[in-house]
């Protein structure tokens, strides 16, 4: 009894606050990827440590972030999103989970990509109504070639800001092409399944189940280090 009045008035909410409500799903979805990702690290020992070269740059580099983002120490102080050098040790022999990275998706899942998925979804069922294929194509790459480029820069240039670092751009640049074609290879066929085979009751299961697992792929990518990414890049260039 007590559990149905619990999913009743769960319902009741996402009826009445759907933003809220999508917004702590997604917020959940990116904060519990990020910490099955970190656990399964500390659990089979395979830490993704930042390379050399990365840490001498940010070390040498630490100075003028200060200068360029003068904002930037009051910002993280309460909230503690940056790495500082001894959480990255930390971190690199598995002996903590990395917060404020939990922090960062959190943020991110709640206040960006809750948000703007919610719209984004909301006007994508208004606009383009029925089940015939033609609709179901229309949203499908809608989805998939409008939303989905500037999401993925929006994620990577807001958790470099959100991470201090001195270039914003350079993790977007490195990984883009990489993450928006692994993108199309998840999306497009789970979303084909979604707009014409999924019922209206179930869509919400079967969207959240699937984002899921995408937040847990991005997740992935995300802490892959700049430079193997940029090996990739020259080796298929």
């Amino acid at each position: 009894m007590a559990v149905a009045k619990v999913l009743r008035e769960l319902k009741i909410c996402a009826q009445k606050r759907p933003l809220l409500v999508n917004s702590m799903i997604y917020g959940s979805f990116y904060t519990g990827a990020e910490f099955a990702q970190q656990t399964y690290n500390k659990v089979f020992k395979f830490p993704v440590a930042t390379p050399v070269s990365e840490r001498i740059e940010e070390f040498n580099t630490a100075d003028a972030r200060i200068q360029t983002l003068p904002w930037s120490k009051t910002f993280k102080e309460p909230l503690i999103l940056s790495d500082d050098d001894k959480k990255r040790r930390s971190r690199d022999h598995n002996d903590d989970y990395n917060w404020a990275q939990l922090k960062r998706y959190a943020i991110y899942g709640c206040f960006i990509a809750g948000p703007v998925l919610h719209g984004w979804y909301k006007w994508l069922d208004a606009f383009y109504k029925g089940k015939t294929m033609k609709i179901v194509l229309l949203k499908l790459f809608a989805d998939q070639f409008i939303l989905t480029p500037p999401l993925i820069v929006v994620f990577f240039i807001s958790m470099s800001l959100m991470e201090n670092k001195a270039d914003i751009f350079s993790e977007c640049k490195a990984k883009f092409l990489q993450t928006f074609k692994t993108s199309c290879m998840y999306w497009l066929p789970v979303q084909f399944v979604n707009f014409s085979l999924v019922p209206s009751a179930l869509r919400v299961s079967f969207v959240s189940i699937a984002a899921f697992c995408w937040v847990n792929i991005l997740c992935y990518v995300k802490r892959v280090p700049l430079s193997d990414c940029n090996q990739n890049n020259e080796t298929f260039s």
